[in-house]
């Protein structure tokens, strides 16, 4: 029997009795709760936490037993939450950040140092301006020096000890040499070209592509390739700035994550002749987790920030 089967099985069987909500809703139940619904596996959740598997399923029924529902539904197959289960997330993951929110702000007084941070230069475009803002209105006494470089490149500087932190997309065998990594969220990859433009509909497509082995580059010409469309490459920069400019003047199209808001470019649609693109995944690097609690309030920032606008 699957540790998922006998999870259910604890929280669902006849002599379960769900109590009125007469407990308040534990800040530890809740962040299990909203674990096992992202890893959808009791295994996963106890590595995480280091924890037993029957003590996840405890901390589950604990948490039942407070809201006074089952959050998950009977089914022996799946792990799929139930109609209380639905209504409760939300407000667990608001409940979760405000309280990493005031404890870190509670520390902010105590914390100061130099971080770098690693990032590509979309994301120090459009991603962590406000993030960066927040962090520094909340932390005046950290010193944050920003180094904008492709994520390959970032995995070699945060091995090298040049990068403390770095947000990235994250690509096949691309990887630090030391720390940790945590995927943030997943982003939609989409074709863009000027306004009213006709770029995209000229013989063989004129590209503007980041340089060789990026994920962005990679994948745009693989689903050129599947559906014989004839491509030649217009423009290689490793600056977004330079992508937008061939766009803009509907020289070449171009391929960004969906989030980027470039007035004058527009996302071209499927009768553009165009494939749907795979979508990437955001990924936060540390280097050393605990070392700096400077580099540690600034890695939970960017967590909180860009998780959020998943």
């Amino acid at each position: 029997m699957s540790d998922e089967i006998k999870f259910i099985l604890l929280c669902t069987k006849p002599n379960f009795i769900y109590q009125a909500m007469s407990r308040s809703l534990e800040i530890g139940l809740l962040r299990t709760f909203v674990l096992l619904v992202e890893e959808k596996s009791v295994t996963k959740v106890a590595r995480r936490l280091n924890r037993t598997q029957p003590a996840i399923s405890l901390q589950i029924r604990r948490l039942e037993e407070a809201a006074g529902f089952p959050l998950f539904e009977a089914d022996l197959r799946h792990l799929r939450l139930s109609r209380h289960g639905e209504m409760l997330l939300p407000h667990a993951r608001t409940m979760l950040r405000l309280d990493e929110e005031a404890r870190l702000r509670l520390a902010a007084d105590e914390v100061e140092g130099r971080v770098t941070l690693g990032c590509p230069d979309l994301y120090a475009a459009f991603l962590l301006p406000e993030t960066l803002a927040r962090f520094r209105a909340s932390y005046p006494a950290v010193e944050v020096t920003v180094r904008c470089a492709l994520s390959r490149q970032l995995a070699e500087d945060m091995s090298d000890g040049l990068v403390d932190v770095a947000i990235a997309t994250r690509m096949p065998g691309v990887a630090p040499r030391v720390g940790i990594g945590t995927v943030l969220r997943p982003e939609a990859l989409v074709w863009l070209g000027a306004e009213g433009g006709t770029a995209h509909r000229a013989d063989p497509l004129p590209l503007a592509m980041l340089p060789d082995g990026n994920l962005y580059r990679d994948f745009a010409l693989a689903a050129l390739d599947r559906i014989g469309r004839r491509w030649r490459i217009a423009c290689i920069s490793e600056s977004i700035a330079g992508l937008q400019a061939m766009a803009l003047a509907d020289a070449a199209v171009c391929v960004l994550a969906q989030s980027v808001r470039t007035p004058g470019l527009a996302a071209l649609p499927p009768s553009g002749g165009l494939p749907a693109l795979e979508s990437v995944d955001l990924i936060l690097w540390q280097r050393h987790p605990g070392g700096s609690p400077a580099a540690d309030h600034l890695a939970a920032h960017i967590r909180r920030d860009v998780s959020a606008g998943r």
